[in-house]
């Protein structure tokens, strides 16, 4: 589940300055992390403003998913959907040589898949129509939801895997 934290500021206004000490718990933190060359200390020790950002975190090894429906304000379900793909499904390490290459294939899976989507509309709707409005009772309804998920079933091993051996 994405939630946003009660003091975090999503909406990324330029009024929300966080107190002095705060900059001096971050400068405690980046020295606990060892990092050779830490030019991000001295900018942050440097720094007059300081500001919390909006940025969230997706684990991308959750067995969540990277499909969310969208709720309707009335009954709950829309058939709408958001979905995740490349960095924001699965960041890489910028070593690895993979975050624009799993980001090609996870594009090019959720196109194929909404393709076939939009296919299988098609094919109802021209035998409907063939049919003189009736739809046949052995069509498959189709069903983005599902698609999606096919699409998040092929694509989340090879990233996690790719991802877990960094």
């Amino acid at each position: 589940e994405f939630t946003t934290p009660l003091d975090e500021n999503a909406d990324w206004t330029q009024n929300n300055r966080v107190p002095k000490e705060y900059i001096t718990e971050c400068m405690e933190l980046l020295k606990s992390a060892e990092m050779p060359g830490n030019d991000v200390a001295n900018i942050v020790r440097n720094s007059d403003r300081f500001f919390d950002l909006g940025v969230y975190f997706h684990n991308p090894f959750s067995w969540n998913g990277w499909i969310r429906e969208v709720p309707d304000n009335m009954n709950g379900k829309s058939g709408k959907f958001c979905v995740l793909a490349g960095d924001a499904a699965h960041a890489m390490p910028p070593f690895l040589g993979q975050g624009g290459n799993q980001a090609m294939q996870d594009a090019y899976m959720l196109a194929s898949k909404i393709y076939e989507y939009n296919e299988q509309i098609q094919m109802q709707q021209t035998r409907a129509s063939l049919n003189g409005g009736e739809s046949e009772e052995s069509l498959v309804e189709p069903n983005l939801k599902s698609l999606l998920k096919e699409y998040e079933h092929r694509r989340w091993l090879p990233t996690t895997s790719i991802t877990a051996k960094a």
